[in-house]
This record gives C-alpha cells, sequence and structure tokens, in this order.
C-alpha cells in the first residue's frame, strides 16, 4: 500500500476513533485505565504482525545498539502523548477542538525539524502555518459557541 494510502486509512481510523472517544469515554472515566485496555489490545496486535512477517520470510529488521534506546524513547513519548491526548477527552473536551489542536502536529513537527536540521520555511509554508493556526483558533471559537451543533 503506498504511503498516501496509508495515511487516508490512519486519518480515517483516527476520526472514528475521535468521535468515540467523545461521545462513549467523555468525562466518565479515568484516563489510565483507559490506557492500560487501549495498549493490552495494540500488544497482542503488534505481536501477530511480527509472527506473520517472519512466517512469511518478510524481513523484519529491528532497531539494534542505541536504535533500541531510542525506540524506547519513542515509545515513552507515544505513552505520554497518549495520556494528554486521551486526558483532553476525559477532562471534558470535545471532538472539534481537540482535533483542531492536533492537525497543528504537522506545523510543530515542520517547526521542530527546522530547528534540528537547520534551514528556515519558505513562504509558502509560513503562510500555512499562519492558516493552520487561523483554522485551528476558528474552530476552537466557533465549537466554544456551539456552531454546527
Amino acid at each position: 500500500m503506498k504511503p498516501a494510502w496509508m495515511a487516508v486509512v490512519a486519518m480515517v481510523i483516527y476520526a472514528f476513533q475521535n468521535v468515540v472517544m467523545e461521545q462513549k469515554f467523555g468525562s466518565k472515566y479515568s484516563i489510565f485505565p483507559l490506557l492500560v485496555y487501549i495498549y493490552l489490545a495494540m500488544l497482542p496486535l503488534a505481536l501477530g504482525g511480527w509472527a506473520y512477517l517472519r512466517m512469511t520470510g518478510q524481513p523484519v529488521v529491528q532497531p539494534s545498539g542505541s536504535m533500541i534506546i531510542l525506540t524506547i524513547l519513542v515509545g515513552l513519548a507515544y505513552f505520554i502523548a497518549d495520556s494528554f491526548y486521551l486526558g483532553a477527552y476525559t477532562g471534558g473536551g470535545d471532538v472539534l477542538t481537540v482535533t483542531a489542536i492536533v492537525v497543528m502536529i504537522p506545523v510543530l513537527a515542520s517547526a521542530i525539524k527546522y530547528f534540528w536540521t537547520g534551514g528556515l520555511p519558505n513562504l509558502y509554508q509560513v503562510i500555512g502555518y499562519i492558516l493552520a493556526v487561523a483554522a485551528v483558533i476558528m474552530v476552537a471559537k466557533g465549537s466554544s459557541v456551539g456552531a454546527g451543533r
């Protein structure tokens, strides 16, 4: 499957997941028990996928050396980010506000990449960043006054 299609499938699943988290979890549950169940669901899926690759003879390239430590740190970052993300819903956040803020990830990731690797964004990217921030503000404002409901 091409990367763009994989991203589209992920987007559709994440969109559905966000609505479920808002509508069914809301502020009814604590963050960490939910995370335990979510990660318990992920572990057998990941192990099953790994086993499938090995059984079908596909190459399985695993991290080694210092990359193992970096992979573990990325896993910790995922857990912390998931905790805050789920906490946005269990704290009473609505799907429009939470997802509008989360769409800022590409903007922030791009800024971090430029800081990390050097260089500056071009004019098109800067305009895109400004429009993305404006979109988040508009969606959050509309959500707070009950627009679109």
